[in-house]
């Protein structure tokens, strides 16, 4: 049973981990639409619904996610460490 938390937590880190480089790459996106003229000019023109995607908020909620999930995925790691220490019986 222990092995099979073991692939759940490495699945969730994978997870977080891919999460990380999407948010990262949103974020980079983000920095050069608001200082790229000609980037701004261009969406204007053609997609003028992106910019409320690119406009540097979306990036900001998802650094906050991101955030947030690492709370959580260091409490629980710490529960799956604190579950395997803990008193095993013998049947």
């Amino acid at each position: 049973m222990a092995g099979r938390n073991d692939h759940m937590l490495a699945g969730k880190l994978v997870l977080f981990l891919m999460f990380g480089f999407i948010v990262s790459l949103v974020f980079a996106l983000s920095a050069e639409y608001q200082s790229n003229q000609f980037q701004q000019m261009w969406v204007s023109d053609n997609a003028s619904w992106l910019q409320y995607l690119l406009n540097g908020y979306l990036a900001a909620a998802l650094v906050g996610i991101f955030i947030g999930g690492a709370f959580l995925l260091v409490a629980e790691i710490v529960r799956s460490r604190d579950r395997r220490g803990g008193l095993k019986t013998v049947v």
